[in-house]
């Protein structure tokens, strides 16, 4: 039998965590939205999102998020918007 491996889980985000991934994706958002697809531009959006990443967990209370865990947060809300 196939034994699937589960997902990462942590805890829910709380309002304050929402505001503090927005302040910082506003920062750098030139950067994050841009619709570029080379190399370089796919290097300098996932070192932005580690430095965000280190940002955001340095201010954190509610404990580690992971870079991979915000950028998926930060899609759903921008879905979210529309």
């Amino acid at each position: 039998m196939n034994s699937k491996v589960k997902r990462e889980r942590s805890t829910n985000c709380i309002a304050s965590e929402l505001e503090l991934l927005v302040d910082l994706v506003v920062r750098h958002n030139k950067i994050l939205e841009n619709k570029k697809t080379d190399t370089v531009t796919a290097n300098v959006k996932s070192k932005t999102w580690d430095i965000l990443a280190k940002a955001f967990n340095s201010n954190s209370l509610n404990g580690f998020r992971s870079e991979k865990c915000l950028k998926s947060k930060y899609e759903h809300l921008k879905k979210g918007c529309r």
